[in-house]
């Protein structure tokens, strides 16, 4: 397995782009498939990443940090950008998001129950600006409220973002 780092088209990745082989997949120990809990996982590259203008880092969040506060969030993703639509995005999309309460995701209107409380909505309560298929593990990155450093979070796609916990 390998990944592709700082590409923006999956059809020309440019010369920004590296690519670096997969050495290790760490799964997270309490990752549960049946509800998307703990959806996150390491991977361990075969060698370093280079930072550049196309590749930067982003912080992990402190444990302290209160993420349902942040407030200027963004999704990207390569994923399709209409719903039910078959092919994913060439150029990567990305969208800025409003994170919503837990409590109004689970109501009978939106999933029902389906998100695990360790887990972020994210998008507009009206819809049409979220992640769509395609951009699971996809990352929401929002800025520390009280700092110039930004936190990423990575997930699920379809408004359903994971933690880092």
């Amino acid at each position: 397995m390998s990944v592709v780092i700082g590409a923006t088209q999956l059809t020309q990745p440019g010369h920004g782009a590296q690519v670096r082989s997969v050495k290790q997949v760490v799964i997270h120990p309490y990752y549960d498939p049946a509800d998307m809990s703990y959806d996150i996982a390491l991977m361990e590259l075969d060698h370093p990443v280079q930072c550049s203008p196309y590749i930067q880092l982003a912080c992990v969040p402190d444990i302290t940090l209160k993420v349902s506060e942040l407030q200027n969030c963004w999704v990207a993703g390569w994923g399709a950008t209409a719903a039910r639509a078959q092919d994913s995005a060439d150029q990567l999309q990305e969208a800025k998001v409003q994170l919503i309460n837990v409590q109004l995701c689970n109501s009978s209107d939106w999933y029902a129950g389906e998100i695990h409380t360790h887990n972020l909505c994210a998008g507009y309560p009206q819809g049409k600006i979220d992640t769509c298929q395609g951009d699971s593990g996809g990352p929401l990155m929002c800025q520390d409220n009280n700092a110039d450093s930004w936190r990423k979070h990575i997930g699920k796609g379809f408004s359903n973002i994971t933690n880092l916990e």
